[in-house]
This record gives C-alpha cells, sequence and structure tokens, in this order.
C-alpha cells in the first residue's frame, strides 16, 4: 500500500477526497451549464483555437459541456466518481493542450472556459487552475475505496460505493 493511500485513509484523507470531488464538480458546473446555455458563443471559442474541423465545432459546442455536466453529477453524486474522475482528468488535459499549443502559436484568445459568464484569456494562469484540477482528479482516481454510510429502512448502516 504506497504512502497516499495510507494518507487517504485516515478522515482527513476522506475529506480530502470530498473536497477534491467537489471542487472538480464546482468547476465542471460554473464552465458547462453556461456554456449549454449559450452553444453559440461556446462554438465561436472552439473555433478561434483553430483545432477541430468546422464541421465538428457544433457538435463540440454541445457535447463537451454535456459531459462537463455528467461529471459534475457524478462527482458529486459518487456514482462512478472514479471513472468520472478520470474523464474529468482527460478532458482537463485535452484543455491544457488546447491552451498551450494556442500559447505557442501565438493566438491570442478568450479560453472558453466557462462559456460568456467570464472573459479568461489563455495564459499561464489558465493552465496552472487546469494542472491543479488534473491533481485534483488524480486524487480521486488514486483514492482508496472510502464507502459512504448511509442508513438503510430498518435504520442499520449499510455501506453504499463511492470513492
Amino acid at each position: 500500500m504506497s504512502t497516499l493511500s495510507v494518507m487517504l485513509e485516515t478522515p482527513r484523507g476522506r475529506v480530502a477526497i470530498l473536497a477534491c470531488r467537489v471542487l472538480v464538480a464546482v468547476v465542471f458546473v460554473w464552465a458547462g451549464l453556461p456554456k449549454l446555455l449559450d452553444a453559440a458563443t461556446f462554438a465561436e471559442d472552439i473555433s478561434n483555437y483553430r483545432l477541430v474541423p468546422e464541421a465538428l465545432v457544433g457538435v463540440l459546442a454541445v457535447a463537451v459541456p454535456v459531459l462537463e455536466l455528467t461529471v459534475a453529477a457524478a462527482l458529486l453524486s459518487g456514482i462512478e466518481a472514479r471513472g468520472a474522475a478520470v474523464v474529468a482528468g482527460m478532458l482537463l488535459l485535452g484543455f491544457t493542450a488546447g491552451m498551450l499549443q494556442a500559447m505557442a502559436r501565438g493566438i491570442d484568445l478568450s479560453c472558453g472556459c466557462f462559456g460568456a459568464a467570464t472573459d479568461a484569456k489563455v495564459g499561464w494562469p489558465s493552465v496552472g487552475r487546469n494542472v491543479a484540477l488534473v491533481l485534483a482528479s488524480a486524487i480521486v482516481v488514486v483514492a482508496p475505496h472510502v464507502p459512504w454510510r448511509a442508513r438503510s429502512g430498518d435504520g442499520t448502516a449499510k455501506d453504499r460505493s463511492a470513492p
């Protein structure tokens, strides 16, 4: 058992795991909802990165926020939280790669991270935020199984699987 696993099994570790889940989930709701409500603006943001063919921009403008909100729901509910954290990490790595290529190519643009709700520019602060969120997602992925305690109808405790 790794040192990290032992640390995460402590009461403080369990709080850290929950905090990471909630942090990533809240950011994904904050990011996904405005993009879903204004898919046209998000489509422009995607197009500005000059990474995907125009034929895919509209599909991505709807699919990405739906996926972000689905991941957030899974992280908040604890249902398949590890899988959701893997997807969150992969999305964040993809977003970060897009930002880095834009920076390398000298493309000055709004990151589109939170739709039209904020006008965050692509830059090192955005990359740093994503790296921190990838690390939070990784903690959820590598965390030991930590069941939630729930009461059954007869008042006895039972485990409900959620890392």
